[in-house]
């Protein structure tokens, strides 16, 4: 990000001429950074070199390609010195399709399932739920679920669910919403902070962020004037 005007440029994309990076980052402070990577090992080998995070798309893929490619990432985190690799700041998604009792969520989701161009047209539900972390069924089974993905990644700091996928009707995702924040969430906090080891970080905040900075610092930036407004703002 500039400061002011600058020039940007790289080796796939022209410059950016007068580029000015906006807002500028809450209480001086950079934000974590996150590589998000579906089957690239360059990216797990990038997220490493910097010590910054490695989030695995993880929702299309079986659970041994993704022990691999976060496997790659914890052993390239801890040669470059960033920590031990059981260290390494770790994210996978997910997605699921929850009723109070499995047999209604499977009844409910396939029609949508054997439709959506992402799954349709392939394997059964019942295959893919197997071979992904696709999970249909009651709370208590996507907590089980999402509770197993820590057998093959070791201990991980963000699960990021999909939840309006397969052309689902906003009714319906507002309602799996509900179910995950009343019956998911809650239990997946605690047994995940339960099973966590003590030198196991937590995921980067914010305010941790801040704080091991040593307080929030001046973010403001004064600016040249824009080309075309003519406008010199106090600060961007």
């Amino acid at each position: 990000m500039g400061r002011g005007r600058r020039e940007l440029g790289g080796k796939y994309r022209t410059p950016l001429q007068g580029f000015t990076a906006t807002p500028r980052p809450l209480d001086g402070v950079a934000p974590f950074v996150w590589h998000g990577s579906i089957r690239s090992p360059e990216i797990a080998e990038q997220a490493a070199y910097y010590g910054d995070g490695f989030f695995h798309n993880h929702i299309f893929w079986p659970a041994g390609h993704t022990q691999r490619m976060v496997e790659l990432y914890r052993r390239r985190f801890e040669h470059y010195g960033h920590g031990s690799a059981d260290q390494a700041i770790v994210g996978l998604g997910g997605q699921v399709f929850m009723r109070k009792n499995s047999q209604d969520a499977i009844r409910e989701f396939r029609p949508y399932f054997d439709k959506a161009p992402v799954y349709g047209h392939g394997p059964s539900l019942e295959d893919f739920t197997q071979a992904t972390p696709l999970t249909v069924g009651s709370p208590q089974q996507v907590i089980e679920r999402t509770l197993s993905f820590r057998d093959y990644v070791g201990d991980y700091q963000r699960q990021l669910f999909l939840m309006d996928h397969a052309g689902l009707p906003l009714k319906t995702v507002l309602e799996q919403l509900d179910l995950l924040g009343e019956e998911v969430f809650p239990v997946l906090r605690k047994e995940f902070a339960a099973l966590k080891p003590a030198h196991v970080p937590d995921a980067p905040t914010h305010a941790s962020r801040v704080a091991a900075a040593g307080g929030p610092k001046d973010s403001t930036v004064h600016a040249p004037s824009d080309d075309v407004t003519g406008k010199s703002p106090a600060a961007v």
